[in-house]
C-alpha cells in the first residue's frame, strides 16, 4: 500500500536487467526514516517463520499481451538480486531478492512510469527472512492480481481477481489513461478508516483498497511468491 510513490532514476528497458533496480521514495509519512517496506507489510500481526533466501516472485501473466512491469524496491533496501527489467512482459516472469529486500512490482497497460506506479502493486519484503506480500490498489487499479505462498496450488492468500472496470459496477471516480483507475483513498492518512471507495469495494479486505484495509497481506513460510495476473486467476477466499 503506497502513499505517492516517486519513482527516482531513468526507467530501466527490458533488455538491460544488469542495471540495478530502482528506488522507491514514500512521501507523506511521518517521522525521520523511510519505511522498510510501504504501510501495509509492516502490519504484520502473524509473522511467517524464518526461511531460507533468496526470495522469488514468479509471476504468470493470464491476462495476454499488452502489459507492462515497473520494478523498485524501497529507499534503504538492497536492490533485486535478478529481475527481467522495466517493460513489456510476456507469458511468465520471476525476480529474485536477497534478505532484507522490501519493494513492490507494478504491472499495468501503461509503460509510462507516471502511471504504472499508480496501479495495481505486489508489494512484498523479505526481512529478517520472513516474506510478507500483499496485492495493492491504494493507489489505483490497473489490472487484477493475486498471489500465492509457494507453488500456485497452495491457494490465493491476497489479491483481488475481479476486473473492477464492467459494466455493472460503480464508475471509476478518477479515470486515467489506458484503463488506470486512480484511488481517492490514495492520500487518506494511514489511520483513516474506511469503507473502501465504491469502485474499489469488490476487492475490500483482499487486496488493499484503501490505505488502513489490513486484512489483505499475508505472511509466507517458503521462499517462494507465485502471482497470477487476470480476472481468469483463482480468486482470494477473503474476497466479499
Amino acid at each position: 500500500m503506497h502513499f505517492n510513490l516517486e519513482i527516482v532514476g531513468l526507467v530501466l528497458a527490458f533488455t538491460i536487467p544488469a542495471i540495478a533496480e530502482p528506488i522507491i521514495y514514500t512521501s507523506g509519512i511521518t517521522g525521520s526514516a523511510q519505511p522498510r517496506i510501504t504501510p501495509a507489510p509492516l502490519v504484520n500481526d502473524a509473522p511467517a517463520p524464518q526461511v531460507a533466501g533468496p526470495l522469488t516472485i514468479s509471476v504468470t501473466n493470464s491476462f495476454g499481451s499488452g502489459l507492462y512491469a515497473s520494478f523498485g524496491h524501497n529507499a534503504g533496501s538492497p536492490t533485486a538480486i535478478s529481475y527481467p527489467g522495466n517493460g513489456a512482459i510476456g507469458d511468465s516472469f520471476e525476480a529474485v531478492y536477497p534478505a532484507n529486500w522490501a519493494g513492490r512490482i507494478a504491472i499495468g497497460k501503461d509503460n509510462d512510469p507516471d502511471y504504472i506506479n499508480r496501479g495495481s502493486l505486489i508489494e512484498a519484503s523479505y526481512d529478517n527472512g520472513a516474506p510478507f506480500v500483499d496485492i495493492s490498489y491504494v493507489q489505483g487499479f490497473s489490472i487484477p492480481i493475486v498471489c500465492s505462498c509457494g507453488d500456485p496450488g497452495t491457494g490465493v492468500v491476497t489479491g483481488c481477481n475481479i476486473p473492477l472496470y464492467h459494466d455493472d459496477g460503480p464508475p471509476c471516480p478518477s479515470q486515467g489513461p489506458s484503463a488506470i483507475c486512480f484511488n481517492p483513498s490514495s492520500n487518506s492518512p494511514q489511520a483513516t478508516p474506511g469503507p473502501a471507495p465504491p469502485f474499489f469495494a469488490p476487492c475490500a479486505g483482499a487486496a488493499f483498497t484503501y490505505p488502513n484495509d489490513f486484512g489483505a497481506g499475508a505472511g509466507c513460510g517458503t521462499n517462494l511468491i507465485s502471482c497470477c495476473i487476470g480476472s481468469t486467476c483463482p480468486a482470494d477466499p477473503k474476497q466479499p
